[in-house]
């Protein structure tokens, strides 16, 4: 395998630079407000941000691994591990209460996202509930704990391997949306992160990091649909 950190990093540029792209087509055949998507510029941007990634992704492994997402990064789901799902809501409830000291301080603004779902509707709530709920953790986990945490684990020990790319997985959230609801999050990501990373390194694979992730953002996402 000849895939690396350099790897991690064009990757993630060009799916930001294919949110921002497939962003501005939206808004041109839209004709949304600037600052306020609709749904199609909603999905153009995210389908940009994550299709860029899988698609980084899939060339990297053909050009530098084996040609396979499964064995270069370890990308499966497996039905028996539903429970994850659960113990990921677990996760959310409890890192949920760890931070709200911290969203007190930020006067409870919520992220970006967040504050998307919850003045979302119609199509444009379904949308960003796709993406929040589901879409989002298969593509975080295959990038931050797929091609990161393996890249990262052959160069230095392991738990210094999870550290960094819980800490990069969370600094990555609040880059883009530097509001204070993000900031206010950010223990609680790397946390997530971490033990997701604990996970991948045990398992060799990101079967039940990813569903501890879905399950995580599942709640987050619920609580922003029922918060209407």
């Amino acid at each position: 395998m000849r895939w690396g950190l350099g790897d991690f990093f064009w990757i993630y540029f060009v799916g930001v630079v294919a949110g921002v792209l497939l962003a501005s087509v939206g808004y041109g055949v839209s004709g949304d407000p600037a600052g306020d998507p609709g749904a199609l510029t909603t999905f153009l941007a995210l389908a940009g941000q994550f299709g860029g990634w899988i698609v980084g992704l899939v060339v990297v492994s053909r050009r530098k691994g084996r040609g396979s997402l499964r064995s270069d990064f370890g990308f499966v789901v497996r039905a028996r591990d539903g429970w994850f799902l659960v113990a990921g809501i677990g996760l959310e409830i409890a890192l949920g209460l760890m931070v709200l000291p911290i969203v007190d301080l930020a006067r409870n603004e919520h992220q970006t996202v967040v504050q998307e779902l919850e003045n979302a509707r119609g199509l444009e709530l379904a949308v960003l509930a796709l993406f929040a709920g589901l879409i989002a953790p298969f593509c975080e986990e295959l990038l931050f704990r797929g091609l990161l945490l393996r890249s990262l684990a052959r160069r230095v020990p392991a738990l210094w391997a999870i550290a960094i790319s819980a800490l990069v997985f969370a600094a990555a959230h609040p880059l883009f949306d530097p509001s204070l609801g993000s900031l206010a999050v950010m223990p609680a990501l790397f946390a997530l992160g971490a033990v997701s990373g604990v996970i991948a390194l045990r398992t060799g694979e990101l079967s039940r990091s990813i569903l501890l992730h879905v399950g995580f953002n599942l709640l987050t996402t619920l609580a922003a649909l029922f918060h209407k």
